[in-house]
């Protein structure tokens, strides 16, 4: 784990470049992408344009499709867009797969109505260019949403030291605290903010090899239910699930505004009284 201020992008490309050579590649399950898009983005998403970053083989990117979105779907991974494109040939009018890097993405500005993370950010350990580049892509209203491990899960962090000694971390990942992201999504500039956990598992039993075939995430409840619900009554909601889910807006009437001049506003000085509301910063 790297715990750096910058992104080995090196790194990055090379371990899921291997990663496409292995499997085809989602972070998540398909019931777990569906629940998300649903809560934070409904269930008709006809008309609405969809950045899906780090879209890792497209299966994400072709459920939003499917429900009527037009996606960019965007990897750091050569390797994982040409097999996006390969595998979803099907949705090739409503998909446009192509390489590139969060932090500097060659989307317009003000044209998207939803950024979507799918386990993404905890690979950034700076994470404020991916949100301004965020910010300058939606409109205005559009909405951030993001899948990230919840490092307030001690469970998770459990997990992750595991999975660090056995070499199955790209360079750069961590777990996020789902109260700093908050703090940070609200000093770039977006607002609405909320988050929720999902996935409530005891993940470090799948790292072992003797124990995987029986406790996988899908596997074992008999036994983690009742240790979970033991151990939850001494935790708070924030620290029960493996992974959050958090969503933000971008302030209406601001598609037009300099982001790095809106978000220094305060250094400017206004020689008469004005009373500035929170909605045209």
């Amino acid at each position: 784990m790297n715990n750096s201020t910058s992104q080995d992008k090196h790194g990055e490309q090379y371990f899921w470049d291997k990663i496409a050579q292995e499997r085809i590649y989602a972070a998540f399950d398909r019931s777990e992408y569906a629940d998300v898009f649903e809560k934070a983005l409904g269930k008709n998403l006809s008309g609405k344009t969809i950045a899906d970053i780090g879209c890792a083989s497209g299966i994400s990117a072709v459920m939003l499709a499917s429900q009527g979105a037009k996606v960019i779907g965007v990897d750091i991974s050569p390797e994982l867009i040409q097999q996006a494109k390969k595998l979803w040939t099907e949705f090739s009018g409503q998909t446009d797969f192509i390489t590139g890097d969060a932090e500097h993405l060659n989307i317009r500005d003000n044209s998207v109505n939803a950024c979507f993370f799918g386990g993404v950010l905890h690979h950034f350990p700076d994470r404020e260019k991916v949100y301004e580049e965020s910010l300058r892509m939606l409109i205005s209203g559009g909405k951030f949403v993001a899948l990230e491990p919840n490092r307030l899960d001690f469970l998770e962090r459990i997990e992750w030291g595991v999975a660090d000694l056995r070499g199955k971390l790209s360079p750069n990942e961590y777990p996020i605290d789902p109260n700093e992201m908050r703090r940070e999504l609200k000093r770039t500039g977006f607002h609405s903010i909320r988050f929720w956990t999902i996935r409530h598992d005891i993940p470090f039993l799948a790292q072992f090899p003797v124990f995987k075939y029986f406790f996988s995430r899908q596997k074992g409840f008999w036994l983690k239910k009742p240790i979970l619900s033991f151990i939850n009554a001494f935790r708070s909601p924030e620290q029960r699930g493996t992974f959050f889910v958090i969503e933000a807006t971008k302030y209406l009437g601001i598609n037009n505004l300099n982001i790095s001049a809106r978000l220094s506003w305060r250094n400017f000085i206004i020689p008469f009284p004005v009373k500035i509301s929170p909605l045209h910063i």
